[in-house]
């Protein structure tokens, strides 16, 4: 009992490490925290109609949680430690079902340490206490099954109902528990038939819910579009090992050490269910990594994508297979050091493994995106740009209206902002993106776009299609989506006409970019300075070409940028014609405290190793007999007439990109 008591211990501590600095909230916990601030009765009508939703009674609790302490990310986090520390003893109670202390003991102490349920102990969603309603199931059944107290029948009733009005995942014990039945027919007739009649009123509990649920019903229709196949199966089962034992991708560490740990802990539970097997006993745990394989199996069959989170029932389960070996080995003193070994690996290699996670690992960034926007944005100036509005955003994904009004309220107060699609499911269409975006395009002179989740609400790529066309002067990954700044068709650039060949390959018969114009004003720092190529192959070529375009300060700081060159279908230049005319448009980001002044503007033309083409031709009456670059002109560069921030005080207090 000491050692269980420190097991808890170590598990409460590594489910409370850093949680304070975990960063944002996802997609998911942002959906629940919005969820939660209505009232109760608000929640379950909400959470009826949504589509694809879970159960409603952790968002209940979320509600009145939030409430209390209040909706910052630590603090609505917290709500579900509690459950991922439960979770210890509650699988310390199913190990003993079936073996000695101690190594009921090492099962808990693998799912003290389990970087997955570590992990989701920590998260804003109700997978922690799933996995726990879902293992005292377990317990409750074997216990209720053995000793037949009508408490214990009670117990089992209740915690069925509460786990499967708090996530579908936790029924899969039940699943479980009635593949179990065949087996304990025989010896345990009446109990079974007890139970039997006990799950019928479990159903009848539920069944207002699923009968009201429109998630339910909306996944129905998606049966069987799914491609589950050999190669389908073998990418999942490469994954899924390491992550049920050493963590999802997401927070384990590169190297050996994870496939180590993960191999050893793998062939354990091997040997167990070969144990297990061949005495006949533990067939519970069986059916319910049955059950969670099953469950795994279809939703694979409803075309959903792989995410580790749905083997987080069988967890505790493996862990308790894992344990099996030790409970057999022969009490000798020759055993005890590979036992202790093997001990310390199953207990220090997961932690080991998912180190970086408790390093500098962040959850979420979105107050990042979101910031940036504020910090950066731009009004209309007048006499510079009639016509055009405000900056706007453009929220290409679904659910990023929670994520963009928790994490900037007052967003009205500064831009405008434009949703693609409205609404997911459908996704959106081609006219959908190209109505919005060309009025969005004519108001504005700059577009932050958004990108989050485009797989579900973008399937066919029609939002980055239309973008392609458009003057990209940012663009940045961070964890909860990609943020894309765009300069939009403003009638103040220069030209450059002519005709330069590059390598013989192709002809550039125009540039234009933002140059110095007397009927101009300079170009303000914190903003793009825009570059239009018009160009055409003169011959099939088999490789992508890149184009460089730069500017150089008076003080010699250079601001650079790299494109593929690629026209409005995406195509990149190994799949040109001859003789099509392409227009390639691009614009380079100076930062708000970049230095004022005369800046000089460049373009080259790479190929794949770095080289550049040689020009030889005329532009803008300058002649090139065989250069690597094209000088264009200067270009004004002047202070900021609205106060910006400092970028990179801006990302050292807020955190920046990913990449």
């Amino acid at each position: 009992m000491a050692v269980l008591l420190a097991v808890l211990v170590l598990g409460a501590a590594l489910r409370s490490l850093r949680l304070q600095q975990l960063g944002d909230f996802d997609f998911d916990e942002v959906a629940a925290v919005w969820y939660a601030r209505s009232l109760p009765l608000d929640i379950i009508a909400a959470i009826a109609e949504a589509p694809f939703e879970h159960p409603p009674l952790y968002y209940v609790a979320l509600h009145f949680w939030s409430t209390w302490f209040g909706e910052q990310e630590p603090i609505v986090r917290w709500l579900s430690v509690p459950f991922g520390v439960l979770l210890i003893p509650a699988t310390y109670q199913l190990a003993r079902m079936y073996l000695r202390p101690w190594p009921s003991v090492l099962a808990a102490g693998v799912v003290a340490v389990s970087p997955m349920l570590i992990f989701f102990s920590r998260e804003a969603r109700m997978y922690a206490a799933a996995a726990l309603f879902g293992t005292l199931a377990l317990w409750l059944f074997e216990r209720a099954m053995r000793r037949g107290r009508p408490r214990d029948w009670l117990w089992l009733a209740l915690t069925i109902v509460v786990g499967a009005y708090v996530d579908y995942t936790a029924a899969l014990a039940v699943v479980a528990m009635n593949l179990s039945l065949p087996w304990r027919v025989r010896e345990q007739r009446r109990r079974v038939y007890t139970f039997v009649a006990l799950e019928l009123a479990c159903l009848a509990a539920a069944l207002p819910w699923v009968l009201l649920a429109r998630g339910v019903q909306d996944s129905l229709p998606a049966f069987g579009t799914g491609d589950l196949g050999p190669g389908l199966i073998r990418e999942v089962a490469a994954s899924a090992w390491l992550d049920v034992f050493v963590g999802d991708a997401a927070v384990r560490g590169g190297g050996r050490a994870g496939a180590l740990v993960a191999g050893m802990l793998g062939a354990l539970v091997v040997v167990g269910v070969a144990l297990a097997l061949a005495r006949r006993t533990a067939g519970l745990l069986l059916a319910q990594v049955a059950a969670v394989l099953g469950f795994l199996g279809l939703l694979l069959i409803f075309d959903k994508d792989y995410q580790s989170r749905y083997l987080l029932p069988t967890i505790p389960t493996l862990a308790v297979l894992a344990a099996v070996p030790f409970s057999l080995a022969p009490r000798r003193s020759w055993v005890m050091a590979p036992t202790a070994v093997v001990v310390v690996v199953a207990l220090a290699g997961p932690v080991y493994a998912s180190r970086a996670y408790y390093d500098d690992y962040r959850r979420g960034d979105y107050r990042s995106i979101t910031s940036t926007i504020e910090n950066l944005a731009r009004p209309r100036r007048p006499g510079r740009d009639e016509g055009k509005f405000r900056d706007a955003v453009v929220l290409a994904g679904p659910w990023q209206g929670w994520y963009w009004r928790h994490y900037f309220p007052d967003f009205l107060d500064k831009v405008d902002v434009w949703f693609l699609p409205e609404e997911v499911p459908p996704a959106v269409t081609a006219k959908e993106v190209g109505s919005k975006l060309e009025r969005a395009a004519n108001n504005h002179r700059r577009l932050w776009v958004v990108l989050a989740g485009l797989e579900q609400a973008d399937p066919e790529g029609h939002v980055e299609a239309w973008l392609s066309s458009q003057w990209q002067a940012r663009s940045e990954i961070y964890r909860n989506g990609v943020l894309q700044l765009y300069m939009t068709n403003v009638l103040d650039l220069v030209d450059r006409r002519g005709h330069v060949e590059l390598d013989g390959d192709f002809q550039v018969d125009m540039i234009q970019f933002s140059g110095t114009r007397a009927d101009q004003g300079p170009r303000e720092a914190g903003d793009g300075v825009r570059f239009t190529v018009f160009i055409r192959a003169l011959r099939p070529v088999d490789y992508d070409l890149r184009l460089r375009v730069w500017l150089r300060t008076p003080s010699g700081v250079i601001y650079a940028k790299d494109l593929y060159a690629q026209d409005r279908f995406l195509q990149r230049t190994s799949q040109w014609q001859p003789d099509e005319k392409h227009q390639l448009r691009t614009a380079l980001w100076v930062p708000a405290e970049a230095e004022p002044g005369s800046y000089e503007a460049f373009v080259a033309f790479l190929r794949p190793d770095d080289r550049s083409l040689t020009a030889v031709g005329r532009l803008a009456r300058i002649d090139h007999p065989g250069v690597d670059y094209l000088w264009l002109g200067p270009v004004e560069i002047a202070p900021p007439t609205i106060p910006m921030a400092n970028e990179a005080t801006l990302r050292e207090r807020l955190g920046g990109p990913i990449r």
